[in-house]
């Protein structure tokens, strides 16, 4: 790997590929694929081009974390890290470094991101938490409308997808985990804990997807906002195509079957049953954002066809800011807190994503 070198790490998966794709003909020579089976790293590299190259990287073995790291100076993390080792490798080291996994929830909104905070301060590191689509493009749709309101003092986010874009084993199984879990929410101020697929509301997404009835979820674009906004309402919700699959989900949260999820084996075969029942619906998504402000409220939209389309290049988007040191300020930061909403959505939509501001002439 040369000295400039942009390692994406699960570069091989869905999203990953997609993200090196991306960059690739940017920078070329400089992208990295790092997996735990090399061949298939090479082998992704040579179909993608540029100058792409594969590399071994196991989080679960320090020594190879720190040899994948050789090099390196961004770091794209599309893979789970139980513990952050590779985290905490990139921080020690001062490199800039993005992710798109959804377990933020873990930091909390307050010692474990501090420690982390500090930690890439001391070193130098740059660090965008949560790059993907929820957190991710929807903390930049928040941070247009506060700065068009002047602030936000409640944001609610909302997401629907078709159930057979949810079917990867990782999204999956993450998905199914959380329903066995108790999470914080922020309502005026107060915390109160709830649980995955409670509190139906509906809400009004742009068509084709439109009314659904959407559910709390822990997704954790809303963890850090009463710190990184100052809200003192911060809701995200999912709806799930087709609305059967949601209800039944709601029951079982309702009669406290959804424990089982905690069981790997009762998880992963719900999954597989999941994954081999033919779905009617066509792979979809679309992201609906409140904030309301001093009394005053507006929204932003998106509309998708496959969520991981939008998660790379939310991703991608981030990184190349990271890539050109447009963030240049060390220190662990949210997307709303770096990124300039107006050229990062735009650059959305002419990758096919349709973004809208129904209350604005603009993106402000």
């Amino acid at each position: 790997m040369n000295s400039q070198g942009i390692l994406i790490v699960g570069g091989y998966g869905v999203v990953g590929r997609r993200i090196a794709t991306e960059l690739a003909a940017d920078y070329p020579g400089r992208v990295v694929i790092g997996g735990r089976n090399p061949a298939r790293a090479d082998e992704i590299a040579t179909t993608i081009g540029h100058g792409v190259r594969g590399r071994r990287i196991d989080i679960a073995d320090p020594s190879s974390i720190a040899a994948a790291l050789e090099g390196a100076v961004v770091v794209i993390s599309c893979i789970d890290q139980p513990g952050r080792a590779l985290l905490w490798a990139v921080i020690e080291r001062g490199l800039n470094y993005t992710d798109i996994t959804p377990h933020l929830t873990e930091l909390g909104r307050g010692e474990a991101y501090d420690k982390i905070d500090a930690a890439a301060r001391a070193s130098g590191a740059s660090l965008v938490l949560g790059t993907g689509i929820v957190p991710g493009i929807s903390n930049v749709m928040v941070c247009a409308l506060a700065d068009a309101l002047g602030g936000a003092d409640e944001i609610e986010t909302a997401l629907v997808l078709a159930a057979s874009d949810v079917k990867g084993p990782a999204s999956l199984d993450y998905f199914l985990q959380e329903l066995s879990m108790s999470f914080v929410i922020r309502v005026d101020g107060e915390d109160r804990r709830m649980r995955a697929f409670s509190a139906p509301r509906l809400i009004e997404f742009p068509p084709p997807a439109g009314a659904q009835l959407a559910y709390l979820f822990p997704f954790s674009d809303q963890v850090l906002y009463p710190r990184t906004m100052g809200a003192r309402t911060a809701l995200t919700r999912l709806a799930i195509e087709p609305a059967w699959l949601a209800r039944g989900l709601a029951v079982m949260v309702r009669n406290g079957a959804s424990r089982l999820m905690a069981i790997e084996g009762v998880r992963h075969a719900v999954a597989r049953r999941l994954q081999d029942r033919p779905s009617s619906t066509d792979p979809r998504f679309a992201l609906r954002v409140d904030v309301r402000c001093g009394g005053r409220s507006r929204r932003a939209t998106l509309l998708g066809q496959a969520q991981a389309d939008a998660a790379a290049a939310g991703a991608a988007g981030v990184a190349r800011l990271l890539i050109e040191g447009d963030v240049a300020e060390p220190g662990a930061w949210m997307p709303e807190q770096i990124v300039d909403p107006g050229p990062f959505l735009s650059r959305l939509a002419t990758q096919g994503l349709k973004v809208e501001f129904p209350d604005s002439a603009s993106l402000g």
